[in-house]
């Protein structure tokens, strides 16, 4: 048997109340639920990352700061990433172009998936999160879950999904799998 590939959950929301929380733990269950998948729930208010504020840029390598090292760590423990971004004044939260910015070379060659929510189902954040990923050297996925209406779907504390939610869903997952095994065979093989 094959052993699951490791993705991280990012939630990319740290204000009070946010969606990003309930629709993060569903995407946790439905990824949880396949074989193929170990998923990790990342919670960036966990993590407190300072606005990047070092002389060396992150592509340069050579992390001198703790909080850094461990976000590195975390970060190239996995095999792919799923976003879970809500959508800002017409883009990305702050808090996860942040953490997206905070190391480099871990990101590389590995899949990323976004889901969102928010005005237009967060599309122009997911817009700026292919390009921001694209930059990282990773690979976007095409298939993207745009959420549309979460306020009527996150009630207290956990997201009920329509139709449309869990088919795009499936195939996000479906393709995170595929991209995942694909490019993890490539790095492996150098």
């Amino acid at each position: 048997m094959t052993e699951p590939l490791k993705i991280l959950v990012i939630l990319g929301s740290v204000r009070e109340g946010r969606m990003a929380e309930p629709v993060g733990k569903w995407v946790i269950e439905q990824a949880a639920a396949r074989d193929g998948l170990d998923p990790e729930l990342i919670d960036l208010k966990d993590w407190d990352l300072p606005f990047y504020h070092f002389a060396k840029p992150p592509a340069a390598g050579g992390y001198t700061d703790a909080k850094q090292i461990a976000w590195g760590e975390k970060v190239a423990s996995a095999d792919g990433y799923i976003l879970i971004c809500p959508e800002y004044n017409h883009g990305i939260p702050a808090v996860l172009k942040n953490a997206l910015d905070f190391v480099y070379a871990e990101w590389n060659r590995k899949p990323a998936a976004m889901l969102g929510y928010g005005g237009n189902g967060a599309a122009r954040s997911i817009e700026q999160l292919t390009m921001v990923a694209r930059e990282l050297q990773m690979a976007p996925l095409e298939a993207s879950v745009h959420i549309m209406g979460v306020w009527g779907k996150a009630q207290g504390g956990s997201f009920t999904p329509d139709d449309k939610d869990l088919r795009w869903t499936g195939h996000l997952l479906d393709e995170l799998e595929w991209w995942g095994r694909a490019l993890k065979n490539g790095r492996e093989a150098g």
